[in-house]
């Protein structure tokens, strides 16, 4: 059985609780701590090396800047990625949190699979093996119409950019496949091609962390729908970028 990843969670104690349980639920193993004390002895402890933070924003902590370059002085893996999550902040807070070095937000509501994405893209930052990112990534929750060789299936749009998306199906067509896809956004709806550049299925999970699916890579699109799914993402970043 795979290592759960670690999640340092920095914060009152029914936040981090709560963090925990959902966290838990995707795979993830939730390491509470309710002060930096605590979260020190956590990092230094910790089995496998965490990469990633969650700071409750209702969590009143003075000198924020120095308290996170403290804490990556105990990092193994430093510099952590932070996560400010909880009740959306003010324009001022955020601003606060943005020159402490935070660089995510997940502000409620907000559901378990941004939970997932958020944690996933602060995870890729510290992954060596990445293949860097060009264009942005933004969860989504879109139904969408796929069309392919084997015939038609509705599934879930669980990411999406300008370039691609990831699906969430039960049933991914193969690395390689061509698909056609159909799907509603607020401003109209787009149809594009796209090919499958890799998938997660069971018995060969590529990420332990992502749902059972496929990554689709798109063709150019039309500059009407790149037009559509430009204004998508950046309206949809601005729900968990500081």
């Amino acid at each position: 059985m795979a290592t759960r990843e670690p999640i340092l969670l920095l914060g009152p104690l029914d936040r981090t609780r709560l963090l925990a349980g959902r966290l838990g639920l995707l795979d993830f193993r939730g390491l509470r701590a309710t002060d930096p004390s605590a979260a020190r002895q956590t990092l230094i402890g910790a089995g496998p090396a965490v990469h990633v933070g969650i700071l409750a924003t209702d969590h009143e902590l003075k000198d924020l800047r120095d308290v996170l370059v403290d804490l990556d002085r105990h990092a193994p893996a430093a510099p952590l990625r932070w996560i400010a999550c909880g009740p959306p902040p003010e324009p001022s807070e955020r601003a606060a949190l943005r020159e402490a070095g935070v660089a995510f937000g997940l502000f409620e509501p907000f559901t378990d699979e941004e939970l997932r994405f958020v944690v996933n893209e602060a995870s890729h930052a510290h992954t060596a093996r990445a293949v860097p990112r060009h264009e942005h990534r933004v969860p989504a929750d879109l139904r969408a119409h796929v069309t392919s060789a084997a015939g038609e299936k509705v599934a879930v749009i669980y990411n999406l950019s300008t370039s691609g998306a990831y699906l969430v199906t039960p049933r991914p067509t193969l690395r390689g496949g061509t698909v056609q896809l159909r799907f509603q956004l607020p401003t109209g709806e787009i149809a594009v091609t796209g090919h499958v550049i890799w998938n997660n299925v069971p018995g060969n999970l590529r990420r332990s962390n992502a749902p059972v699916g496929m990554g689709v890579g798109f063709e150019a699109p039309p500059p009407e729908a790149q037009a559509r799914l430009l204004e998508y993402v950046e309206s949809r970043a601005q729900a968990y970028g500081l």
